[in-house]
């Protein structure tokens, strides 16, 4: 008797804590924060034109390409706009500003929110759990996140909500995380 009680008691020791849909998306941000690089693709979730595409580099570099308009390229606080081969320095502190793209506090609005599990899908192959869940900072968004089953990094994001006096949808498709191939210098 006292050895099936140590058994079952090593059993349930052993046994892996479930995870909460919260806690599987407070995960995922957590590796995002963390990655070295990745790319990205903007999209209109509505029409499915793409928006721009987005290049990262840990800690602070970005080359960001919009479909109707120049390559960005950020360095720390500092941007280049690059026109027709030639790059110009932008008068602002554009950093800041691009910045809260990936921001911690993300995990803190992520605290305050109902997260919920939609369910299991794919994103270009990858099988991927699916999780809904609305921030009000620093606007409000209803989002729905795929996170991938192999990696637990996101794989894509859909924003829906209003910014400017205009609604939409955004869908932000995340790959090759960790490419060291992915290069972001100063310009000349």
């Amino acid at each position: 008797m006292r050895g099936t009680a140590v058994f079952l008691m090593s059993l349930f020791l052993a046994a892996p804590a479930f995870a909460t849909p919260k806690d599987s998306v407070h995960a995922a941000f957590t590796k995002f924060l963390a990655a070295k690089s990745f790319r990205a693709t903007v999209t209109n979730a509505a029409d499915g034109e793409k928006v721009s595409d987005l290049s990262f580099v840990a800690p602070d570099r970005y080359r960001v390409h919009s479909t109707n308009g120049p390559e960005i390229t950020i360095v720390g606080d500092d941007a280049w706009m690059n026109m027709n081969g030639r790059s110009m320095k932008m008068p602002m502190p554009i950093g800041k500003m691009v910045a809260q793209y990936r921001n911690d506090k993300t995990l803190t609005q992520l605290d305050m929110a109902n997260v919920s599990e939609v369910g299991s899908d794919s994103v270009g192959g990858e099988p991927a759990h699916v999780y809904h869940y609305t921030l009000t900072e620093p606007i409000k968004a209803d989002v729905k996140l795929w996170v991938s089953d192999k990696s637990g990094l996101p794989l894509q994001i859909e924003s829906q909500g209003s910014f400017m006096g205009k609604s939409g949808t955004s869908r932000v498709r995340y790959i090759d995380y960790g490419d060291a191939s992915i290069h972001i210098d100063v310009p000349n």
